[in-house]
């Protein structure tokens, strides 16, 4: 087996012992799994790539929240918001959209119904999916099963970002 040399500073020394005491297994086996991980992010990276941590759950405007953190790699490839409210600007109720490609070359999408009215929560979900959903595919949520047919716009903006094209086809 090769072998390498790592040189520790001394205000380092600490963790690597508790590494050492946490990782059960062997130090090395601690460093590669560390080493591993830089190399992913690294390489996501120069592919225009990083880490994301989304909030989904549900933010209550009342009482305690509940929500959760989902974290991948991956490139944010559309956004857009609509506004649904009753107002006369309509900017009392809307959506937050994102789509994302994942490292694994997966299509990651999070939306946020969101409300400025008291007493009405907003709701975060996402889900993952294989391909870009066409323009009337319903996209089901991974937290509550809310579900969600995507804008246009959103979805030409990201299939242009995976260099396809979006269109419907009509006999």
């Amino acid at each position: 087996m090769p072998n390498k040399t790592i040189y520790v500073k001394d205000e380092d020394l600490q963790v690597f012992e508790e590494a050492e005491k946490l990782g059960g297994d062997s130090l090395s086996a601690v460093i590669a799994q560390a080493v591993k991980r830089f190399v992913q992010v690294k390489r996501a990276e120069q592919q225009g790539m990083r880490e994301h941590a989304l909030t989904v759950g549900v933010l209550r405007s009342q009482g305690a929240d509940d929500t959760r953190k989902v974290r991948f790699v991956g490139r944010l490839l559309a956004e857009a918001e609509i506004f649904n409210g009753q107002t006369s600007d309509r900017r009392d109720r809307g959506i937050y959209y994102r789509i994302y490609q994942t490292r694994a070359g997966k299509v990651l999408v999070w939306w946020e119904k969101w409300s400025c009215w008291e007493g009405e929560s907003d709701l975060l979900e996402y889900a993952v999916l294989d391909a870009l959903p066409d323009y009337n595919d319903e996209v089901v949520g991974k937290v509550h099963g809310a579900i969600e047919i995507l804008p246009g716009e959103l979805l030409q903006e990201a299939a242009e970002a995976l260099g396809q094209e979006l269109v419907e086809f009509i006999e």
